[in-house]
């Protein structure tokens, strides 16, 4: 198996996140010459495509934990020629001044962190005093049947809810009320729904389980073996429940998220 970050970038990103970019970006709405910061930013995908939006005097700053995800994000940057700064940083700490950012974006990232409360204050001690946040936030299991179908397989062969994580910040008022408490007011949340259509059955299982490695910390020290043995044992046991997603030879899996806009 391949570097879980690359991946990620190659198999997830394109999916899963790129077309949820547009609705993130159309309600952030960045400008030309806005200083913006893309948190726990990944592979970088709403960097990459927001950069242009704030060009050519505005600012782009991705910061992720995890620097195998940096590592790929420079790399696909670069290549793509865009202006973008990477940080290595937590949520909860962040590596910047007061003030710095006009806004502030999360792409499926608040989820995993510890202190919820203390990321959505740094977030708010980084804007200025006109700034926003927009987030996309996937709602709860209950509303993705097929991924809590995984998730048991999971905690039956590792034991660990690898993706429970994703899910676990899906209510809107528990959401809200942890925006109101970091000082943000004039909140949104709406609900959207989009398929998500992977278009290879027979490497899902293994794409998914590398994904798990790069993006979920309690999972972050399976190595290649320890992957492809997991692979294995999900395949079989995932069998029945993928064939009932499987529409004209993709894997097709609804996704329902929250899409969030809050102001200083």
């Amino acid at each position: 198996m391949s570097n879980p970050a690359v991946t990620y970038e190659r198999e997830m990103v394109p999916v899963l996140f790129r077309p949820w970019v547009g609705p993130l970006l159309e309600l952030a709405r960045p400008v030309p010459g806005e200083h913006a910061l893309d948190l726990a930013c990944g592979t970088g995908i709403v960097a990459r495509l927001a950069a242009p939006l704030v060009a050519p005097d505005g600012r782009m700053v991705g910061v992720d934990l995890n620097p195998d995800m940096l590592g790929v994000a420079q790399v696909q940057g670069a290549l793509e020629g865009l202006d973008i700064e990477w940080k290595q940083g937590r949520l909860e700490v962040l590596p910047f001044h007061e003030g710095e950012f006009d806004l502030a974006l999360c792409q499926q990232g608040l989820q995993f962190v510890d202190d919820r409360a203390a990321a959505l204050g740094e977030a708010r001690r980084v804007l200025r005093e006109d700034g926003r946040l927009a987030m996309g936030v996937w709602r709860g299991l209950d509303h993705h049947p097929f991924w809590s179908r995984f998730n048991d397989v999971l905690v039956e062969l590792i034991g660990i809810p690898a993706l429970a994580a994703p899910f676990e910040l899906g209510d809107a008022a528990e959401l809200e009320a942890l925006l109101v408490a970091a000082g943000f007011r004039d909140i949104s949340i709406q609900a959207l729904a989009m398929p998500a259509v992977f278009p290879d059955p027979d490497s899902f299982v293994a794409m998914e389980v590398d994904v798990i490695a790069a993006a979920v910390p309690a999972t972050q020290h399976l190595d290649a073996r320890a992957r492809a043995e997991l692979t294995e044992a999900a395949q079989s046991r995932l069998a029945g429940a993928i064939r009932e997603q499987m529409c004209d030879g993709c894997v097709v899996v609804p996704m329902h998220s929250h899409l969030v806009l809050a102001r200083m």
